[in-house]
């Protein structure tokens, strides 16, 4: 189901409060200290020693900490190579995509169709994220770095 509701010609705030706030969840259950600048974090799946997905701490301020994951989709074929940015809002409990594949900062709405973006896309994004978390603390293996 799309977080846009077509019927009322307006998105849904509160879905994709709660899609961030799951995520958030899911990612305290992950080794990661997110408090801590440089700390990185290593996926691998059992069985398939060529992917991994790599969770680093770029940017930690005092309500947040932004993460760069790179998935490198080698082995699944659901998952080809991905980066992306998401900020982790400690005070608010929530974790959100902030940059998609380095191509930009998501805007909230969308006003005007570029290319293939959807108006929903926001929510698709960080509806990848969740599923990209469960797959990892369901399958993965982690190996902590620290700077």
């Amino acid at each position: 189901m799309s977080f846009f509701r077509a019927d009322r010609q307006q998105l849904d705030l509160s879905r994709l409060h709660y899609e961030c706030e799951r995520n958030f969840r899911r990612l305290s259950k992950i080794p990661l200290d997110t408090l801590e600048l440089g700390t990185m974090l290593q996926v691998r799946f059992k069985g398939l020693t060529t992917c991994a997905v790599k969770f680093e701490v770029i940017e930690v301020t005092r309500y947040t900490s932004t993460l760069a994951i790179v998935a490198n989709g080698r082995g699944l074929d659901w998952l080809p190579d991905i980066s992306l940015k998401a900020r982790s809002y400690r005070d608010a409990k929530m974790f959100e995509v902030i940059e998609w594949c380095s191509d930009r900062t998501i805007p909230w709405v969308l006003s005007e169709s570029k290319g293939m973006q959807a108006r929903d896309e926001k929510w698709q994004w960080n509806v990848f994220l969740s599923e990209l978390l469960t797959y990892s603390l369901r399958h993965g293996a982690f190996a902590v770095e620290t700077p």
